[in-house]
């Protein structure tokens, strides 16, 4: 993929459709606008070793038993096409090929692991492509839902990146009341509603790219639609919206 001298947004996406969902239209916008966006994928390296009973499960939820990552990847790259933005793969391992801990729903949706390599990983890529690109905004989840792949990409950005902002995790967002608790835990500080009014199409096209993801997310692609149209209906005074926090406690 061609990539540009200078990204004006940088959007960080601990897995593959995470910059989609969350921030979809907002990139859509401004690539629109001819403001270049690069979205990071962090967790995009295939598994090496053994796969837990809990990878083994995921991988056969997802229908892509044979080679998902080689799937996923191909799913994220014709996102990113429709969205416009270019994209930059990390190579990291997703929690549950990284460390044996993450062995079950509620170990990737707790505490990460003291010892989990990615935080120390993470600070020197983050680290590399803040000089790359100094002058960029960046995008880093809020960590609504708790995954710890969130958590940690949250963590490390909140020390090493400046101009940074918090995009809402999409769906956990709009799903029990879930953002309104990470709000109370980090109390950031709201910073733009941003109307994606001309560009929710595209967004809802993009994340529809990854297939493999459907049915554990939503059930359907009209499921999809629905709750990602409500809840950017729900963020905007009229049409739809998404929206972007800063600063607060990490």
């Amino acid at each position: 993929m061609f990539y540009v001298l200078m990204y004006q947004h940088i959007c960080l996406s601990p897995h593959f459709d995470d910059a989609a969902l969350s921030l979809g239209g907002a990139l859509a916008g401004w690539q629109a606008a001819g403001e270049p966006c690069l979205i990071v994928t962090i967790c995009s390296a295939p598994p090496s070793g053994e796969l837990n009973s809990f990878a083994a499960y995921l991988h056969e939820r997802w229908g892509a038993a044979s080679d998902p990552i080689a799937i996923r990847r191909a799913e994220d790259q014709a996102a990113a096409q429709r969205l416009g933005a270019d994209l930059l793969f990390l190579e990291q391992h997703d929690a549950i090929y990284r460390h044996a801990a993450y062995d079950s729903a509620a170990a990737i949706f707790g505490t990460p692991i003291a010892d989990d390599l990615l935080w120390t990983s993470l600070t020197s890529q983050l680290q590399a492509l803040a000089q790359q690109y100094p002058n960029a905004t960046w995008y880093a989840p809020l960590a609504v839902g708790n995954h710890v792949d969130h958590q940690i990409t949250h963590g490390v950005a909140a020390k090493v990146l400046a101009n940074l902002r918090w995009y809402e995790d999409l769906p956990y967002s709009a799903r029990n009341n879930a953002r309104d608790q990470r709000l109370a835990e980090v109390q950031p500080i709201l910073d733009q509603v941003i109307a994606i009014d001309q560009t929710l199409a595209i967004k809802l096209a993009s994340v529809a790219d990854y297939a493999s993801q459907i049915f554990e997310l939503f059930g359907t692609v009209a499921a999809m639609e629905q709750e990602l149209s409500t809840y950017a209906a729900s963020v905007a005074e009229q049409g739809f919206a998404e929206r972007l926090w800063r600063g607060g406690q990490v």
